[in-house]
This record gives structure tokens, sequence and C-alpha cells, in this order.
């Protein structure tokens, strides 16, 4: 008997740290119900009294059961303007950049880019009958939700391809903001684009003439380009579908397309990268974001276009820049039989054969790739 309390004060030992171990998890689960209950009901409708709503050209596609989906992005915010907090954010930013604090145009750039992100906000859209609350935005202001809508639907809402909508108002704020999606057909060519140093001049590879095109100097667009991709779009037709793959922030969206329709570009669809500029260390950073990043997003996010999509045939068009041959070279070995040509516009200061010869291995994978400068250098497309 005398040797058995041993192992019973052990036995009681083990016992408690086990149920130590049991009481531990619990509170740790019970603290994640509380916290995910807390997000949950943090949530606000919106937009809220001075927030606006941007939506983005986006997506429409037909399903496997011959309806629609229908896919619906934008971001809320409180533009900079209507912000101290961000109007000094913007004065902190000048000298960095070497710009003068009182330049209009440096001032409306850079308001979009630091513009204050509404989180956790929900934002709910009218399209024809059909009342839809979207899902909420995320640290960034940004949301997007997928909406079925029968064949029917997409016939009686739809006008010169697309399908307009608008925000719902609430309490604080009366303003229907509107927005639209492009349906694109289940068959034809996509132009996957960059926009950097592809369709806008930037020079990414020298970090002065960058930060000067991005924030002080109108936005031009790669000569010869905006006639290119009309010149498609006219050979076309209706089967032709542009769409931008940047990695750039969201926040530029709006005076990127104000560009591109100036410009003259046919109208695109976007996906851009969702991030909140909240102080001027992550505003920096964005200015010389991660390369593997880029290129992560930028796979991501042309393979689910791909798997949308699996009838339709892309033309990819980048620049020499960036990671864009890269990301090209990774979606081409993924998707050869539907990836018609690969164009890259030439950049780069040194001699790229080596690193093409590495990415494009193979007869079949380099006739279609295309290395020019001159977009006149650029074969026609023909029709699927």
């Amino acid at each position: 008997m005398a040797q058995g309390h041993p192992s019973g004060q052990h036995q009681t030992r083990l016992t408690s740290a086990a149920d130590l171990t049991v009481r531990t998890a619990v509170a740790a689960v019970l603290l994640l119900l509380l916290f995910a209950g807390c997000a949950f009901f943090n949530v606000v409708e919106g937009p809220a009294h001075g927030e606006q709503v941007l939506f983005f050209p986006s997506l429409a596609s037909v399903s496997s059961d011959n309806r629609w989906r229908l896919t619906i992005q934008g971001r809320v915010f409180e533009p900079a303007e209507g912000s101290r907090g961000r109007q000094a954010l913007i004065d902190s930013l000048a000298p960095l950049i070497g710009a003068s604090p009182t330049d209009a145009l440096f001032r409306a750039r850079a308001g979009s880019f630091v513009s204050d992100s509404s989180r956790n906000t929900r934002v709910s859209v009218q399209i024809g009958d059909h009342v839809i609350p979207l899902a909420a935005s995320d640290a960034a202001g940004y949301f997007t939700a997928d909406i079925a809508l029968t064949d029917d639907e997409v016939v009686r809402l739809a006008k010169e391809g697309r399908i307009a909508f608008r925000s719902l108002p609430t309490a604080g704020n009366p303003e229907r903001f509107p927005g639209n999606v492009v349906l694109v057909p289940d068959k034809g060519i996509t132009v996957i684009t960059d926009m950097d140093d592809t369709i806008k001049v930037t020079d990414i590879l020298n970090q002065t003439e960058k930060v000067a095109n991005t924030f002080l100097r109108p936005f031009r667009a790669v000569p010869g380009m905006p006639d290119l991709y009309r010149s498609w779009q006219e050979a076309l037709g209706p089967g032709i579908h542009f769409h931008v793959v940047s990695a750039g922030p969201w926040q530029l969206n709006e005076p990127l397309r104000r560009f591109t329709e100036e410009a003259g570009f046919p109208v695109f669809t976007w996906d851009m990268r969702s991030v909140d500029i909240g102080d001027v260390r992550v505003l920096l950073g964005e200015l010389n974001p991660p390369p593997n990043a880029l290129y992560d997003f930028k796979v991501e996010k042309i393979r689910a276009f791909m798997t949308r999509f699996p009838n339709r045939h892309v033309v990819l068009v980048g620049d020499s820049g960036e990671k864009d041959p890269e990301v090209y070279a990774t979606i081409l070995s993924e998707f050869a039989e539907r990836v018609d040509a690969v164009f890259i516009r030439n950049v780069s200061r040194e001699d790229q054969k080596a690193r093409y010869e590495r990415l494009f291995p193979g007869k079949e994978a380099r006739m279609k790739l295309k290395v020019f400068q001159n977009p006149k250098e650029l074969p026609p497309l023909s029709s699927r």
C-alpha cells in the first residue's frame, strides 16, 4: 500500500495537467468565438456620413447551369479631403518624394492613395428588382461578392454588354453610388494586360521617375498602345475582352480608369490589390513592394480568370520591368492550349535573352513569345 501513494499522486498530477490543458483549450475556443462574434456585430451598414463607395468594373460570366455569375467589387472610404489626419499624411509625404505640398495634381493623386479605408462596412446594391447586401469590407475598405442572375434577367437588364446597378442609401448617407459589370461571353479572346510600362508610362526601373510619373505628372499612354488595342477590338468585335491585372492598390483605380478612358483604350475590367494605406511607412512600402508578392498576386488572379472562363483563349501583354515574363511563363506552362501569345514590351537596360530562354524553353513556347518596343511590331490577332 505504501508503494501506491506516489503512483496515485503522479496520476493526480497527470489528471490535473490534463484538466488544465482542456480548460485552456476551452477558454481559447470561447475567446475565439467571442472575438468572432464581436467582429460580426461590429459590421455596420454603409456608407456612413462623409463616406463614398467606388465600384470597380467587374466581370459577369455564364455559370455551368446557364445562369450568370456577376462579380461586384468596390471600396468604401472617406476621401482624404474630409480628414485632417489624411491631409497631414499628404503633407508629410510631399518632401519625401520631392513634391510641392501645394501642387494640386500631387494632392489629388496622393489623396486617392491615402483615402481613409472603411473596414467592416456592408454595402447593399439594387440590381433590377433585387436588393442584395454584399460582404463586409476588409481593412482596406475593399469588398467583393458574386451574385447569380437568370438568363432572362440578364437579357432584360443588359445594355450594350453591361449591367448597371446602384448602392442603396443609408440613414447617414442618402447618395446612391453607381456601378456596372461587363458581360463576358463564354468563348472568345481576352487580352490580359499589365498597366505600368505596358500601357502607361511609369519607368518602373528608375525610382525618381517612377514616383514622379505616379504622383507628380499627368498619366501618359505608352505611344501606340491605345491604337493597338483599338485595332484588336475593331478586328475581333464583341468576341474580344480586355482585362487589367495590376499589382497596384485599388486606391489608384479611379485616376487610372479615367486615364484609360481619356487615352482611348477599350473598356477594361480590373483586378488590383487590396492594401490599407494607413501611414507613411505603408505608403512608402507600396512604392517598392516585394517582387515575389507581385508575382504571387498576378499568378493567382490570372489562374482564377482561366478557371472561371475555361473556353476563352488569352493574349498576355506585359513588360520586362518587373515580373511579367515570369508570371506569364507560369500561366503558359499551365494553360498552354489557351494562351495564344505572350507580348512583352522591352523596357530593360540589359540584354534579356538568357531570361527568356530560361522562362520559355522549347519551340512552341518560344513561338508564342514576342518581345517588342514599338507596338507596330506585334502581329494582328485572329478570332476563334
